[in-house]
């Protein structure tokens, strides 16, 4: 498995993936998907979209968002191949982004997840999130919020 950057190339596969109303609903919060999501998620100079791989075969899509003004970082859009979820990629996939991560000098990682998301919310704990109810009442109370410290590179 290889990470790399998304490319507008990817638009129709993430549009497959996402092409199920309660998908969309569950990875983007809003339903149903449209080509522009993901290129208005593209061209965002603070949004990196990134694609994990097995071989050649896109099988993840992921996002880190760079919040230089709280100083914080936040994985968004995580999504696996329909076909292919439940196998464990989910966690290979946040692995493959906290990496990412560790190139910013930010303590925080954080994620939002929509409630009924009770899967997501099960594999991002087993990578070690956890769940912050304080973000829930000071952000969008919409969302369950987890967190997880960033190991900075040196």
């Amino acid at each position: 498995m290889n990470i790399r950057k998304a490319t507008p190339e990817d638009e129709p596969v993430l549009k497959e993936w996402l092409n199920n109303p309660e998908d969309c609903m569950l990875v983007t919060g809003r339903q149903p998907y449209s080509s522009d999501m993901f290129h208005s998620w593209y061209e965002e100079p603070d949004q990196f979209g990134f694609m994990l791989m097995e071989d050649s075969k896109s099988v993840a899509y992921g996002e880190i968002w760079v919040d230089e003004e709280e100083e914080d970082l936040e994985l968004a859009h995580l999504v696996v191949e329909p076909s292919l979820r439940n196998k464990g990629l989910g966690k290979q996939l946040i692995k493959a982004l906290l990496e990412k991560c560790k190139d910013y000098p930010y303590e925080w990682v954080y994620m939002r997840i929509e409630p009924l998301n009770k899967q997501a919310i099960q594999c991002y704990k087993g990578v070690g999130f956890v769940e912050d109810p304080s973000l829930r009442s000071s952000f969008n109370g919409r969302w369950i919020w987890m967190k997880k410290k960033n190991i900075v590179s040196s």
